[in-house]
């Protein structure tokens, strides 16, 4: 089996334990057993559990940070609309949801998690969402202090309350017209808000 193939096949088999048993339970013992590998396969692979759990939250957080065709779109609208629906659909899934519910539920037994977290979300660098409003900025098409943040709450309306809800498990993922629909509203209302105005 290609190296490259193993690893994905122990980390998917890894997020199935982590998500059965919680991270402070889940074992290398279970996910060699599971994958049908040795430990010293495992080990070879991924030197820890932390490193093994830190490639499981990095794969949950890819869409933010893939090159989307969309997000050179020249339509601005388009391009948030574009890049928004695909992050949406990725990270609102049942599984990517479990994952976060996972991080949120284990963090006061497993600390280490949190800065696990933030270490995976610095070195994957800007977010499709920050590079395309950076880029407005930059031709002066955008008004934004700071495109980071302005991407972290034009994610936050589009999708912020649906997570919440989802994480406390009292709300599904919305379908694909429900988010069009809130992809669509939010961008309209941020870029209202955020228009150089003549």
């Amino acid at each position: 089996m290609p190296e490259e193939e193993r690893r994905h096949l122990l980390q998917e088999t890894a997020a199935t334990i982590f998500l059965r048993d919680g991270y402070a339970a889940a074992s290398m013992d279970d996910v060699a057993r599971a994958a049908g590998m040795s430990k010293r396969t495992l080990y070879r692979a991924f030197p820890s559990k932390a490193e093994l759990f830190e490639t499981t939250i990095s794969s949950t957080l890819l869409p933010l940070n893939i090159e989307l065709e969309v997000e050179r779109d020249p339509n601005v609208q388009t391009a948030l609309t574009g890049i928004l629906q695909a992050t949406g659909q990725h990270l609102l899934a049942q599984r990517q949801t479990s994952i976060f519910r996972l991080v949120i539920a284990e963090v006061q037994r497993s600390p280490e998690l949190a800065e696990t977290w933030h270490r995976v979300l610095v070195s994957r660098g800007c977010s499709s969402l920050q590079r395309r409003l950076a880029l407005e900025v930059a031709q002066g098409k955008l008004t934004l202090e700071d495109p980071v943040i302005a991407a972290r709450m034009l994610y936050g309306m589009a999708f912020g309350a649906i997570q919440i809800r989802m994480l406390l498990g009292v709300a599904l993922a919305p379908d694909a017209r429900e988010m069009s629909a809130m992809v669509r509203d939010a961008v309209a209302v941020f870029l209202n808000g955020a228009l150089r105005r003549a």
